[in-house]
């Protein structure tokens, strides 16, 4: 076997592997309605997905979903959507879901599908990923379409998150920051931050840094010289003092020269609470009546008031006491958090 043999078995090898080395550039999860859609019918953003639902039932329905423009960077990876199929089977004729892409006034079919072959994925969600090599460079739309003699053929269908990813040879991904969330001033820390190598190409001497958001303060830049390859995470640490009380997140950026997709050189936020140094003992009080009236937007779905509010104590490493019913005596509690939520007066 000659060396060109060997180098196309590589080059199969390489990008038949799903998710290798892909870097995600475009992304839509669901949790809160996001702009730019069009939904026809009984399309609906709820629940932390996008949806189609039986009701109102409509006889011969055609009903699309229509994502916003996307550029569709040169090496074009995968289309992926998790989704999940609950059809009635009970009322089902022809009836049939697509998924498609529009471009420059053309439109082809990635996959199609029967509703009288029944339902498709897991509830929660199930991947199914389509090539975009052949729309590399382009302006696309991705639509979600099903049409037939009646949307009484569906339970829902439910669309969990879409993420396009492209082959990019230069490109590392600021991951996240991790360390305390919880510190008094004084005390020294140490903080990572994680950087992933999303590139085709092996990576050294590129840069990283980790700043305040409260002050925009840069607590460090680090150059790293070991060789970083393409899949490999690496954590690059920080040593910090704080001097007074307050609260803030810190944020870790990479710096890579040619970097081609500097979009995600930059985490998301690490919350941090720099305590005083003082005693305080606190309470929560869930004396609300059970119902989930709160939506996270992280994930869309409602949630009681005490969720969130644990929460956000458990982050900055606040100590609490929770109970349903308050104690005889309150006297030892320096703060008392009391969740009300919704009650009908008269």
């Amino acid at each position: 076997m000659n060396k060109i043999c060997y180098y196309l078995i590589f080059l199969v090898l390489l990008f038949s592997l799903p998710g290798y080395t892909q870097t995600l550039v475009w992304e839509e999860n669901f949790n809160v309605p996001p702009q730019g859609w069009t939904l026809e019918g009984n399309w609906a953003f709820q629940g932390g997905n996008m949806s189609m639902y039986y009701f109102p039932v409509v006889i011969n329905y055609d009903f699309s979903a229509i994502s916003p423009e996307i550029v569709i960077p040169e090496n074009a990876g995968e289309l992926t959507i998790s989704q999940y199929l609950d059809v009635f089977q009970y009322s089902v004729t022809t009836e049939v879901c697509a998924i498609s892409i529009l471009f420059d006034g053309g439109e082809t079919i990635l996959w199609i599908w029967d509703l009288a072959s029944g339902n498709w994925g897991v509830s929660g969600g199930e991947e199914i990923s389509f090539s975009l090599a052949d729309f590399s460079g382009q302006t696309i739309q991705v639509r979600i379409r099903s049409w037939g003699p009646t949307t009484d053929a569906w339970w829902g269908c439910y669309v969990y998150s879409m993420k396009i990813s492209a082959f990019i040879e230069n490109e590392l991904c600021a991951q996240e920051v991790t360390g305390p969330n919880n510190i008094i001033p004084g005390v020294t820390g140490t903080w990572d931050v994680v950087v992933k190598n999303v590139g085709m190409q092996p990576q050294s001497g590129f840069e990283v840094k980790l700043f305040s958001y409260k002050t925009g303060e840069e607590f460090g830049s680090l150059i790293c010289e070991d060789t970083l390859y393409s899949g490999e995470t690496t954590s690059i640490g920080f040593d910090w003092t704080f001097g007074s009380p307050h609260n803030t997140c810190l944020y870790g950026v990479v710096i890579l020269a040619g970097d081609e997709f500097p979009a995600n050189n930059k985490t998301k936020g690490h919350f941090l609470r720099v305590e005083p140094e003082i005693e305080y003992q606190v309470l929560l009080w869930d004396f609300d009546n059970g119902i989930e009236t709160i939506q996270n937007p992280e994930t869309g779905q409602l949630e009681q008031p005490d969720v969130s509010l644990k929460k956000a104590l458990d982050d900055a490493g606040i100590t609490y006491n929770p109970v349903f019913n308050l104690p005889a005596s309150i006297d030892e509690y320096d703060i008392i958090v009391i969740t009300m939520g919704c009650y009908c007066l008269i």
